[in-house]
């Protein structure tokens, strides 16, 4: 039998063999293709993810090598003899993926004495490059059902549902809130209750690979941040009280009141160079007439939002599966500071959303070009920079590790991907030069405190100002658990991709950046302020790691390395990601491994990030509890001094009093009074500090001797830090009212304001 050649759609095979074959092949995908559509939502059919377990490489990665290999997805059907009219219908796997081919002319080919087979070569879902739609045949033997309609794209699918599941989790942690602030006992179990309810079932719909596309994923996602948001709004509607807040509070009010940038800020000095917080809240103040507490809550939630949806974009564009976006910020849900401290009226938090943008433009440069997404790198990378100097920070360094990353992998090697990175250096740099000149001084002492605990560690030496803030053993058992799954998913993908000889320069920088997670979580355990520092080091070291998470629930990464030929582990060749071999994890347990790991790593940045696991619910006054020492009595004796004494006095205190001192007070703080309190009796040594500091007023709260500090000190600045082992006696608290040319100014029942003399 002569062999047919191969022809195209439009010039159909000769054949002179009534048992001829016929070849047709038809042009494949291309992955920018693949990638356009995935950001569009285009490629998120319902049924392509029911498929992806079953088919090897249904689901692309960007970059990952598991794409349709071209022949290997064929149909092979008979054609009976038709008319130059006809037209064959021909099926691949599912009804929704078609191509319709013109029969051959009759004149073309041999009598129809028996049958043509066709081997035709099938891009599912496809047709000239675009998606067909085309229904099934009614089957002559049952009744035909109607064609499944086409999913659109803005889909919702059951995210609606699944949210409405995540909102019963807010109520039920408003309700635990409410019983935190009259002690009812069962307040803690409502509370960790409430909180897998907002969390799980989210993940859960996001991990199933059963769920739509972009639309449904995005909203789960940001309904997820909008749902967390809630519930750090919800611990203190009516103001702010941790203390970075309230120092920014002040920074706004004093541009709503002076209508001037660049004013100075007592509480935190170096604010005054970063105003990008204080002028959206100003301007939204004013434009509403909203107070500052209102419009800062507003101002700090959109930026969340923001920030979130960037991320979503972000990781969107990097993986091609709006699967992986979606866990990756679920994952990300988990950092120690995201509930908190990210979502509160903080420079940081207006400055996320810009350095996310920047992250996002500098790759859509990087990809296509184009003067638009430079132009929105570099105004990114300015608003970062006037609005926060460690994101300003990270954010060269983000740049930075992605341009290697290109350099390192990507042929052929171009210089260019530098570009971003120097702007970046430059433009920081250039701010902090000649305007924040403060901030280096103001970053040096964490820096220092770090390094001298290191120096310790090494040689042996002890200090107790220097040890390591107490962590209970079921808080670092949690946490340690959770720290085990994103390793073991770490090392999964980082093998995955080295067998595959991935060369996705994206992938390798997460890659690179997941080192420097897992180092940074050991700098909690340095020093009293190492927790803080690995709280904020997260910030920025959780993504990468987040994506990587991502890549390994939804991607089905293999995590125990099969055996070769041999029976060596580890040396075998890591299987196509989404195939399905026997042994390995099915969908179900998938979800399930995932759900539980994520949801673990939830718990764990509850109970050991912020607040405080002692502060969870909000409740009556707390010593040294942030949050929860800020109340009516402090905030009565800092209106006091504002309008008793004026702005600008020397004002010195426990934490807690400086704090609403020096914002609600305007007054100017001495954080290291602490000496004063500790000494039984007054004396020389206690003068010469007075003078040495010009401290001109004192705040004794008379709650310090019946309680212990919650954070381990009672003052910034504490000497006996992480020492304290019982509260301050009536000695020490009352000596002040004995001493000669000490006057007592105020007295509201529980806090006092004495005046030293000193002018």
């Amino acid at each position: 039998m002569p062999d047919a050649e191969p022809g195209t759609p439009g010039e159909p095979p000769q054949a002179t063999d009534p048992d001829a074959t016929a070849i047709l092949t038809l042009p494949t995908e291309t992955e920018a293709e693949t990638e356009g559509e995935a950001e569009t939502g285009a490629e998120t059919e319902d049924g392509a993810d029911d498929r992806a377990g079953d088919e090897a490489g249904a689901e692309t990665e960007d970059g990952a090598g598991h794409g349709r290999p071209g022949v290997e997805d064929t149909v092979v059907l008979e054609l009976p003899a038709a008319s130059v009219d006809d037209t064959v219908v021909i099926f691949t796997r599912s009804p929704d993926d078609t191509v319709v081919i013109p029969a051959v002319p009759a004149a073309t080919v041999a009598p129809p004495t028996g049958v043509v087979t066709a081997v035709i070569p099938v891009v599912p879902g496809r047709r000239d490059g675009r998606r067909t739609e085309v229904a099934a045949p009614p089957d002559p033997g049952r009744t035909p059902r109607p064609a499944r309609a086409r999913r659109e794209p803005l889909d919702l699918g059951h995210a609606p549902a699944v949210l409405t599941i995540s909102a019963l989790g807010v109520l039920m942690v408003a309700l635990a809130y409410a019983g935190g602030r009259v002690s009812t006992g069962n307040a803690p179990f409502a509370y960790w209750v409430g909180q897998v309810v907002v969390f799980t079932p989210v993940v859960v719909r996001l991990l199933s690979r059963r769920m739509a596309g972009v639309a449904e994923s995005f909203l789960l996602v940001m309904g997820l941040a909008l749902h967390q948001y809630l519930l750090k709004w919800m611990y203190s509607p009516d103001q702010f009280r941790f203390p970075d807040e309230l120092q920014h509070w002040l920074a706004t009010t004093i541009i709503v009141e002076s209508g001037e940038l660049f004013r100075a800020n007592p509480a935190l000095p170096p604010a005054e160079h970063f105003p990008g917080l204080a002028e959206l809240g100003a301007a939204v103040a004013q434009l509403t007439g909203l107070p500052v507490t209102a419009a800062g809550v507003v101002v700090a939630g959109i930026a969340h939002l923001v920030f979130v949806g960037v991320l979503f974009a972000v990781v969107l564009r990097a993986s091609n599966s709006p699967a992986v976006a979606g866990v990756a910020c679920a994952t990300y849900a988990t950092a120690l500071h995201y509930l908190f401290f990210n979502s509160m009226f903080l420079y940081q938090t207006a400055a996320l959303p810009f350095f996310m943008l920047a992250i996002w433009a500098v790759r859509r440069w990087r990809a296509e070009g184009g003067r638009m997404f430079a132009a929105l790198a570099l105004v990114s990378m300015a608003l970062t920079t006037v609005s926060h100097h460690v994101t300003a920070l990270a954010l060269v360094a983000t740049l930075l590790l992605l341009g290697v990353a290109e350099l390192a992998v990507d042929r052929p090697r171009r210089w260019s991907a530098l570009a971003m990175p120097g702007a970046a250096a430059a433009v920081v740099a250039g701010w902090i030069g000649l305007v924040a000149t403060d901030v280096l001084g103001y970053l040096e002492a964490p820096v220092d405190q770090v390094a001298r605990t290191v120096s310790q560690l090494l040689s042996g030496e002890s200090d107790p100002a220097s040890a390591s803030a107490p962590v209970s053993l079921g808080q670092l058992g949690v946490q340690g658990a959770g720290l085990l799954g994103l390793l073991v998913l770490y090392l999964a993908v980082t093998r995955d991709m080295l067998h595959r000889r991935d060369r996705d320069w994206w992938r390798w920088a997460a890659v690179a950046g997941g080192l420097v997670f897992f180092a940074g979580n050991g700098v909690r355990f340095l020093g009293q302020n190492g927790p803080e520092i690995a709280g904020r080091l997260s910030t920025f070291t959780y993504i990468p790691i987040s994506i990587l998470a991502a890549i390994g629930l939804v991607r089905g990464v293999q995590l125990i390395p099969a055996r070769d030929a041999d029976g060596h582990r580890w040396r075998a060749a890591a299987p196509a990601i989404d195939v399905v071999l026997p042994g390995s994890w099915n969908l179900y347990s998938r979800v399930a491994a995932g759900a539980a790991m994520i949801t673990l790593l939830m718990i764990g940045a509850r109970a050991g990030g912020w607040p405080p696991i002692a502060s969870l619910l909000p409740g009556p006054y707390l010593a040294g509890g942030y949050e929860r020492s800020v109340d009516a009595y402090g905030v009565a004796s800092a209106d006091w001094q504002r309008t008793a004494l004026g702005p600008g006095n020397r004002v010195g205190g426990d934490a807690t009093s400086v704090s609403l001192a020096s914002t609600y007070g305007r007054q100017d703080p001495v954080r290291e009074v602490g000496p004063l309190y500790y000494a039984d009796a007054w004396g020389l040594e206690q003068d010469d500090l007075v003078q040495r500091v010009h401290v001109q007023y004192l705040v004794v709260d008379r709650r310090l001797g019946t309680q212990l500090p919650e954070s381990g000190a009672y003052f910034e600045s504490d000497p006996r830090s992480g020492q304290i082992t019982s509260p301050l006696t009536a000695g020490q608290l009352g000596k002040f009212d004995s001493l000669a040319g000490v006057d007592r100014l105020y007295d509201n029942g529980t806090v006092r304001i004495y005046r030293t003399g000193v002018q």
